[in-house]
């Protein structure tokens, strides 16, 4: 198949590997060798722009970390896409690129809040990058404004590839018959998710048992943290008090966000409402950039009627589709609570999906939760499940599964598969403009390595 059309150094930006070494950079590099601390040295440069031996080792562990076997010829062109990298953002600079601030810093709070998740707490990511958490955000701050520059240019540079349906066939009858892929069986299922309705009556119940239990943090009848662990309901921070621990802005629901944000220091709000439940919060810091908090969650349970009386509403909206009065398109967006999906239409999409798969939003049927299979296995295409009951981090709910396309197992042809060559043959020809734009660029470059990198040059 076609090779990747973006630097492969782009893939090292965005992975979220288990260990930290992708993205912290040291005040002062070094590298070590025979156990031995040695000064970092330039192995190239690009105009004025340095690559340190640094650099490329850092790109040589993130491969190590993928199973990917490292000797001579791949730290030859490892670096070659490190020279690559800088040409491409001197584009950027040429075009005087304006870089989101705002979008480089959800980026970066997104990944600091995804590793203290992953190890635990700020201190010990902190401890396992032997770095500050300022340092470890500087240098994650920095990674994604490159990955930002590159990947503009790279649109700027491909934004006039277009693609003719009469190329699409002569790329397929090209392909000698033997490159032909076999695309297992495949799919495009949607789905419309609605909640229980819990009675406004119970409800209110629950923002009372909360209002008395802020009452008696009022009255000095117990603290936060006791009253956490005797009533709520999060069974992760209820042991701890109800203590969230420190996340960075955008983390937690927008709700919970901007009430706890509206808190000084040591304030408890008032019940507040999320998809999990009710929540008190207590604010107990906050940065220019993280908070932290205590929360009491309790959450309101429908009974089996209003469970039942859900499954009756999806049955009647199943009944407008199949009448022909509503699309199921129509249907998730005016009725279906899932967030996750409704965007798209519903769509259930395979985030693991393969390159080598279709690029369109069918999915391969082995790679289906297997409640999904079973309530579309025999469906025809173009129909609607029956309700089907399923559990959520925010509780039951009823869904409809709308099958709208499916496509069995073949050898790859124009007619089942032409959204797959459009998409490879799209992709050749960004590759080929891209190419050969580096090819002038380069030239217009100062470029230089240290002896034992000259090789580099002839893979440029």
């Amino acid at each position: 198949m076609l090779k990747k059309t973006i630097p492969v150094l782009f893939k090292y930006i965005k992975s979220l590997a288990p260990a930290l070494v992708v993205f912290i950079c040291a005040s002062w590099p070094v590298a070590r060798a025979n156990n031995t601390l040695l000064l970092d040295k330039v192995i190239a440069t690009v105009n004025q722009e340095l690559i340190l031996h640094s650099d490329l080792e850092e790109a040589c562990r993130q491969l190590a970390l993928e199973g990917k076997v490292i000797n001579a010829s791949v730290k030859m062109h490892l670096l070659r896409e490190l020279v690559l990298n800088k040409i491409f953002l001197s584009k950027a600079m040429l075009h005087d690129v304006k870089i989101p601030k705002a979008h480089i810093q959800r980026a970066c709070d997104g990944r600091i809040a995804a590793l203290i998740r992953q190890l635990g707490s700020e201190e010990k990511l902190a401890q396992v990058a032997h770095q500050s958490i300022y340092d470890i955000k500087k240098g994650l701050k920095q990674r994604f404004k490159a990955e930002y520059l590159a990947s503009w240019v790279y649109q700027y540079l491909t934004q006039d590839v277009v693609v003719r349906p009469a190329e699409v066939k002569a790329y397929f009858n090209g392909l000698p018959p033997n490159d032909r892929p076999y695309y297992p069986a495949a799919v495009q299922v949607h789905q419309l998710v609605i909640y229980p309705k819990v009675a406004s009556a119970r409800q209110e119940a629950v923002k009372s048992k909360l209002l008395h239990l802020k009452q008696l943090l009022l009255d000095g009848e117990g603290t936060f943290a006791e009253l956490a662990k005797q009533h709520s309901e999060d069974p992760h921070s209820a042991a701890k008090g109800g203590e969230i621990g420190w996340v960075s802005l955008g983390i937690l629901t927008p709700t919970y966000e901007s009430t706890a944000l509206s808190l000084k220091l040591g304030e408890v709000s008032d019940p507040i409402a999320s998809e999990y439940g009710f929540h008190l919060i207590e604010l107990i810091g906050r940065n220019k950039d993280q908070y932290n908090t205590r929360h009491i969650l309790q959450t309101v349970k429908p009974t089996e009627e209003e469970i039942r009386l859900t499954e009756v509403e999806l049955n009647a909206i199943k009944a407008k589709i199949i009448a022909g009065t509503l699309t199921f398109e129509a249907a998730v967006q005016q009725y279906s609570e899932d967030k996750e999906t409704v965007a798209q239409g519903g769509l259930i999409a395979n985030n693991q999906q393969g390159g080598d798969l279709l690029p369109g939003r069918c999915m391969p049927v082995e790679a289906l939760d297997p409640e999904v299979y079973f309530a579309i296995d025999g469906l025809e295409e173009g129909a609607v499940s029956k309700p089907q009951y399923m559990r959520t981090p925010y509780g039951p709910a009823w869904r409809l599964l709308y099958l709208k396309q499916k496509i069995e197992a073949h050898p790859m042809n124009l007619v089942q598969d032409y959204e797959k060559l459009y998409h490879d043959l799209l992709q050749q020809k960004k590759k080929e403009a891209v190419d050969k734009w580096i090819q002038t660029a380069k030239s217009q470059c100062v470029i230089s390595f240290a002896p034992e990198y000259r090789a580099v040059e002839q893979l440029l």
